[in-house]
């Protein structure tokens, strides 16, 4: 039998302070202003207040994401999806600069790697603007600067390569 006593959190667990890897970024928190809590983009989200800044729900484009790459007009993929997080940058308990990290990108590979216990289109629902149509037309990797400097090699436009195990299905 399993003894049911021990310890909280369990190990492994996202849950647990955990020391970043050599090739991880370390995870930071920022202060936020008050009123922009994660209760308040609850409230906020549940306002009935317009914030996909888009009449319907369509396919659209990685071209199209790509021109939305500013803290003014900022949308982003997440599995398949795209999201206008411009109203949520405020809200997002990491700041801005890593919101912008995936800004006009699909940022579903750094959203996984960082936040692999979030629900992000529960967080995002009133955020959703379309489904992605596919990859951009410009393969190649491009190095983006972040607010502090650091540069980030841009490798989410490539296409995934072809193998046995994800062309069965096609």
């Amino acid at each position: 039998s399993v003894e049911m006593g021990g310890t909280f959190p369990m190990r492994n667990s996202p849950q647990v302070l955990s020391v970043p890897g050599p090739n991880q970024r370390p995870r930071k928190k920022v202060a936020l202003k008050p009123g922009f809590s994660p209760l308040d983009w609850a409230r906020l989200s549940a306002s009935g207040k317009d914030l996909r800044g888009v009449s319907e729900l369509r396919l659209i484009s990685m071209d199209e994401v790509a021109l939305h790459n500013k803290r003014t007009d900022c949308w982003m993929v997440i599995a398949g999806k795209v999201y206008n997080v411009t109203h949520y940058l405020e809200y997002h308990p990491g700041g801005k600069g890593e919101l912008m990290r995936a800004a006009g990108r699909d940022g579903t590979d750094l959203f996984i790697k960082t936040h692999q216990w979030v629900n992000a289109e529960s967080i995002l629902r009133e955020c959703m603007i379309g489904l992605c149509s596919g990859p951009s037309k410009n393969q190649t990797a491009e190095s983006k600067e972040d607010d502090s400097g650091t540069q980030h090699r841009d490798i989410t436009n490539n296409p995934v390569p072809q193998t046995k195990s994800n062309t069965s299905a096609l």
